[in-house]
């Protein structure tokens, strides 16, 4: 008998899309699966929607003050009765046949299952494969986007659940942590089951403060591990850079800039924005 899996879909004021993402459940051929709706405090139609699928008592709603994406998540992890999960995005879907083909591949055999992503991001099309990931991440090949990763739950609770002190890169920074847990069964589907889709200017976690809150905290939190990364170090010093130039914060800009390039000195671009950067200041 198939394990059951938990799928947990947060959501905020996002009752304009969340049913093609709870339609996406439903529909899945397979039944060995439990839905779990986190609201996060909204205050559109979210909780009428939701209530004409409550009949079916493998979907569960929990209203909850707003609390943030990753709050709302470890919130449905405690409420699920799954041995596996898997985060969908209110705003995205998945592709018919996904549950069965986790059944076929006898996904209680794993830690993780990772699949293939169509992704249209401000219009533009294109396919995402799980891929080979930095040392920072123990060099493993896998994908944390939500909505393209299965989790034994045991594993996601060993690495500690999402940080609710972090609303960008959330995904990966968990990533980071379950990557160097000791001897990780993944196995990779080549086929895609996710449709994500997003306009970046509608989102508020990609305003360029978020950003650079969250990935301020997240080279603080994981300073050690970076340091043993000069390629993953140099590139989140690039980002730093990038969000400060663009706050107007170009001096401190220039610094990381530079760091960012002494990490990695082949790193070009880093050295010419140092450079151009270094010229207009």
């Amino acid at each position: 008998m198939n394990s059951l899996i938990s799928i947990i879909i947060p959501a905020f004021n996002r009752a304009h899309m969340l049913p093609v993402a709870l339609e996406s459940v439903i529909n899945q051929t397979a039944g060995n699966w439990e839905l779990i709706i986190i609201d996060d405090g909204s205050t559109d139609d979210t909780r009428q929607l939701i209530a004409k699928h409550l009949s079916d008592k493998k979907i569960k709603y929990y209203f909850q003050k707003k609390a943030g994406v990753s709050a709302a998540r470890n919130k449905g992890v405690e409420l699920s009765r799954g041995d596996y999960i898997i985060f969908l995005d209110s705003d995205d879907k998945f592709l018919p046949g996904l549950i069965s083909r986790l059944n076929e591949v006898d996904y209680t055999s794993y830690d993780l299952i990772c699949w293939q992503v169509s992704k249209l991001i401000d219009g533009k099309s294109s396919v995402w494969k799980p891929q080979k990931l930095e040392k920072i991440y123990n060099n493993i090949k896998a994908t944390f986007l939500a909505g393209s990763v299965c989790y034994k739950k045991e594993v996601f609770l060993q690495a500690g659940g999402f940080d609710p002190k972090i609303s960008f890169g959330e995904n990966y920074e968990l990533g980071i942590r379950i990557a160097n847990l000791e001897k990780l069964k993944i196995k990779i589907l080549n086929q895609g089951f996710l449709f994500y889709s997003i306009q970046t200017q509608n989102r508020s976690s990609d305003s360029i403060h978020n950003k650079l809150k969250s990935n301020t905290y997240l080279l603080c939190k994981h300073k050690e591990k970076y340091k043993n990364d000069s390629y993953s170090h140099s590139r989140l010093k690039y980002q730093l850079a990038y969000l400060n130039e663009k706050s107007g914060n170009k001096r401190e800009a220039l610094k990381l800039y530079r760091q960012a390039w002494s990490l990695r000195p082949l790193y070009l671009k880093a050295f010419i924005k140092s450079l151009w950067l270094g010229l207009n200041l």
